[in-house]
């Protein structure tokens, strides 16, 4: 491993080795081709093991573990940022910081049998706590001659992270503080500092560039208001100030998403060190053409060599990519892609080696008798399959054939 363009970070493979630190002048690096996770005993988990593609999408039944399976994941890669955030607020026992980071008294779910690949959470605690000095010394990342220093709080993400829980980072328009939350995941706070951040430089330009488009908000304009005392989000319809909590539902869902995803996108000063973006039930609040239009922006995120993680109880992200693939068979051109959805794309470039790029989907499969999870590759998506859970897609499409079946016989 070469020294001299390391940063801190960690990496795993699918070989047996486990998890490679280098350090130099107070640096650690990670090579950057994560490309597999494994979780075993934890929670409902008996196995979770993920090998991700440019888009990766998980479904399965609810409290079957895949936010669990997601939040192990960013805890593995980010655990250091992690680790130092706990410490800065005064957490020093290991059950402390898990309680910190998966929420309260979540430590319980962890058991001498949990593995995070083949370590113990008490290895990759361990690994953290060694690297005392970033407290005093600051983080330091190296890119060529170029050495990046970063206050704790603005520590780059490895997995920028974009939970269901997202409208709970809002209160009636207002862009929540840490001191706002309360035993709440950690994946939370992060994410409303994420909102933070973006206002602070969007404020009077929310959400223009985002979908290009499709107009979720009706045209109407988006910005930061004073109210109450604290700076709110208003949606300006016909010179008319709409408070938030007059918005739809869909809309109160989808701002706080779009808003995290233009931050993710904005240049910044220094180079991109996020790996993965994990946008948890993007369908929450969507009609059914909202969330394919809202897929059409994970294609120009992908584009930029940033893997996308989706969790979803939602048919239609699979019907997307079930299109795609039924288009690189027939060999089609990505762009008849458009033309299916009957969509008006302008930015032609998210199109750009679409077929060369890699789609995985996980299904994660409570076992009948044991109802422990264990996932299962279903990425053919094959609907032919004599296999039930890839022919419906994990359960996707089940009632819909049950429905036509019984209907044929009447």
């Amino acid at each position: 491993m070469d020294c001299a363009l390391c940063f801190f970070r960690f990496m795993f493979a699918k070989s047996k080795k486990n998890i490679y630190l280098c350090k130099q002048n107070k640096s650690i690096m990670a090579q950057s081709n994560i490309d597999r996770f494994k979780v075993t005993n934890l929670g409902p988990i008996a196995e979770a093991d993920v090998e991700f593609g440019d888009l990766t999408i998980l479904t399965g039944p609810q409290a079957t573990g895949k936010t669990l399976f997601l939040e192990t994941f960013k805890f593995h890669n980010d655990i250091i940022p992690i680790w130092l955030s706990s410490v800065q607020n005064n957490l020093k026992s290991d059950e402390e910081i898990l309680d910190y980071y998966y929420g309260d008294n979540m430590h319980s779910i962890f058991s001498v049998k949990t593995k995070i690949l083949e370590n113990s959470i008490i290895d990759l605690l361990d690994i953290a706590k060694s690297h005392k000095s970033f407290l005093k010394e600051g983080y330091t990342i190296k890119r060529g001659n170029t050495t990046f220093y970063f206050p704790i709080d603005y520590i780059p993400d490895n997995v920028y992270y974009i939970p269901a829980q997202r409208s709970l980072a809002l209160s009636e328009g207002r862009i929540k503080t840490s001191d706002d939350f309360i035993n709440s995941p950690y994946v939370l706070r992060r994410f409303s500092f994420y909102l933070q951040n973006y206002v602070k430089t969007h404020s009077t330009k929310i959400l223009k560039n985002i979908v290009p488009n499709y107009d979720f908000f009706n045209e109407s304009e988006i910005n930061m208001k004073r109210n109450a005392g604290s700076m709110r989000l208003h949606m300006l319809i016909h010179r008319q100030s709409v408070p938030y909590m007059a918005w739809s539902t869909g809309q109160r869902e989808l701002a706080p998403l779009l808003m995290a995803l233009e931050n993710f996108r904005t240049p910044p000063d220094f180079p991109d060190f996020t790996d993965f973006i994990v946008i948890e039930e993007p369908e929450l609040g969507l009609h059914p053409r909202a969330i394919i239009e809202f897929m059409l922006t994970v294609l120009k995120i992908m584009q930029t060599g940033t893997k996308v993680i989706i969790s979803t109880h939602s048919s239609t992200p699979l019907d997307f990519v079930w299109t795609i693939k039924q288009l690189k068979e027939k060999g089609a051109k990505p762009s008849e892609l458009a033309k299916m959805f009957d969509f008006k794309i302008k930015d032609k470039t998210i199109f750009d080696n679409l077929f060369e790029k890699t789609f995985k989907t996980y299904y994660f499969a409570p076992d009948k008798k044991t109802k422990k999870v264990y996932t299962k590759d279903i990425s053919s998506l094959d609907v032919y399959s004599e296999d039930e859970d890839i022919a419906t897609w994990g359960g996707m499409s089940l009632s819909a054939d049950r429905a036509g079946s019984i209907v044929s016989r009447l």
